[in-house]
């Protein structure tokens, strides 16, 4: 496989784990934690906000660690 092929497939990869942390963390807040959210706002900025922030981050560092392991 091309090494920039699994640099992109990495980014994919980390740009999708890093959507669902704030999703799955929000979930687990409001289910498990009691976090009373009557409008729905903390759930528009878990997917809307915080989910293409962490996952740029995300797959940012996965595309960046791939990178250097496949340099060697």
């Amino acid at each position: 496989m091309p090494r920039f092929l699994k640099i992109l497939l990495a980014f994919l990869a980390g740009l999708i784990v890093g959507w669902t942390i704030p999703v799955v963390w929000y979930i687990v807040a409001t289910n498990y934690f009691g976090l009373f959210d009557r409008d729905g706002g903390g759930a528009m900025g878990a997917i809307f906000i915080m989910g293409p922030i962490v996952a740029v981050i995300v797959g940012t560092i996965a595309a960046i660690i791939t990178a250097i392991r496949t340099a060697r």
